[in-house]
């Protein structure tokens, strides 16, 4: 009867039931949702149409932009739109996670440079209630509103 049960246990560990796996298991789908929504946002910065993102941006990103006389979609995707270098690229380098976000660190080529050197972007995704939300930009050493 112990035999048994100790089989069953090391099986049920095996297949991922229980123990440090499952939440492994966990952290890998979250990431996976978190990227989903870091490319529907590069999407939007491939294409130069910002309006889609809106709703892909954090709380916190949208009362910034409120804040500086851009409240909703229209605002923000005339102003991203209007703004910075088109990237055509992105490659994922690095991933770093913590609870409640996940930092993608890429390289975005420039459609204008597809030749030259990457820019090196960091996205910021932060979980908000049951969503990821993007909450933070980076493009080399300076920190920039998503």
């Amino acid at each position: 009867m112990v035999r048994g049960g100790l089989l069953g246990l090391g099986c049920a560990l095996a297949l991922g039931v229980g123990g440090p796996s499952a939440v492994t298991a966990q952290n890998s789908v979250e990431v996976a949702r978190a990227r989903q929504i870091l490319e529907h946002y590069t999407e939007c910065e491939r294409t130069r149409r910002f309006g889609p993102c809106w709703p892909l941006l954090s709380k916190r990103v949208q009362a910034d932009w409120a804040r500086q006389g851009r409240p909703g979609a229209v605002e923000y995707a005339d102003a991203r739109g209007a703004g910075e270098p088109r990237y055509v690229d992105f490659r994922v380098m690095q991933i770093r996670r913590s609870p409640s976000r996940v930092v993608f660190v890429t390289e975005a080529t420039r459609a204008s440079e597809r030749d030259g050197l990457p820019d090196r972007v960091e996205y910021a995704i932060l979980r908000e209630g049951d969503q990821w939300k993007v909450d933070g930009r980076r493009v080399g050493a300076s920190e920039t509103t998503p």
